[in-house]
């Protein structure tokens, strides 16, 4: 019996690696553990009222649902015997991510905005102590990744796509940038809800600023990243450095949260205070950003490779 032989695949700026799937199934399954964690996550926040409401319970649910789906309908798509089926399940699991996302915004900013009985507008108090109105937009953001994901790049840098066994169509982006504003938004998602999430202690730690402005900062250099279309080994080798600063400021960010909830001076841990104190995995979404935009990274296109690939042979 023969093995497979895996190609290498090109990483710019970095090298190249022998990677047994292609960037779409890494973000795939990347997206399918993250469903998983959405909704633990989720859970953990909706114990804060005491109770779980009916309606509450739907993104707990679809969570690991709609995790398990993806992980199923990836198994399909890497074994190649079926490429319709494993591409409209993860198209309708994706489409329902981004209406859970949407419609969990809906109900999160109609806790925020006050009564028609109260004089006023929006307050930044309620603004603050409300349920996080742009934490549900996590599902919607997955949601819109698995999209993109589940198609072939049918020709590099053209925006021409292909939902396997589907349809092939034009976009007006190349997929790597796609990829690249999605990954932005996130940035520019996860920045606004740790600004909400520490106003709450009014910004009496000066420390509390650093995700603030380091996740701005992310935002802003892949956002340049996705709005120019030529990109050097340089400008990959930048944005790979600056990816690594967002998972090590989510990994730091998990641990002085933890620390923030442990128990002073007491030898044992009060699961109280995960619950109600500070979000425990709330900073990891900087460093799942920050893995997705690093996945993104493989196979790109740059000027360099470009230039080769039109570079008329000489006879």
């Amino acid at each position: 019996m023969t093995q497979r032989t895996i190609a290498p695949t090109r990483i710019p700026g970095i090298g190249e690696l022998r990677l047994p799937v292609t960037r779409n199934d890494l973000l795939l399954l990347m997206v399918a553990f993250m469903q998983i964690g959405l909704g633990v996550e989720t859970y953990l926040a909706h114990l804060i009222s005491g109770s779980i409401k009916p309606g509450e319970m739907v993104p707990i649910v679809f969570g690991p649902t709609a995790g398990l789906l993806l992980l199923v309908a990836l198994a399909l798509r890497l074994r190649r015997r079926s490429i319709v089926l494993p591409s409209l399940m993860i198209i309708a699991v994706a489409v329902a991510s981004v209406i859970v996302g949407i419609v969990g915004t809906a109900f999160h900013w109609d806790r925020v905005l006050p009564p028609q009985s109260v004089a006023g507008g929006l307050r930044w108090d309620w603004l603050v102590f409300a349920p996080p109105v742009v934490g549900p937009l996590s599902f919607a953001g997955v949601g819109l990744l698995a999209i993109v994901a589940v198609l072939e790049d049918t020709k590099p840098e053209s925006g021409k796509l292909t939902l396997p066994g589907v349809i092939t169509f034009n976009t007006p982006l190349p997929q790597t940038r796609q990829f690249l504003w999605l990954v932005a938004f996130g940035l520019y998602a996860a920045t606004l809800s740790s600004f909400l999430d520490h106003g709450r202690t009014s910004f009496e730690n000066i420390f509390v600023w650093t995700p603030v402005i380091l996740g701005l900062f992310g935002s802003i250099t892949t956002t340049v990243m996705a709005v120019y279309e030529r990109h050097t080994k340089s400008d990959y080798l930048t944005y790979f450095w600056v990816m690594i600063l967002m998972i090590l400021l989510g990994v730091l960010g998990l641990g002085l949260h933890i620390n923030a909830d442990l128990p002073e001076g007491a030898s044992n841990i009060v699961l109280e205070r995960f619950v109600r104190g500070a979000p425990v995995m709330a900073p990891m979404l900087f460093a799942l950003i920050g893995a997705f935009g690093l996945i993104t990274m493989i196979g790109a296109e740059t000027d360099e490779q470009s230039a080769k690939q039109t570079q008329p042979q000489e006879e």
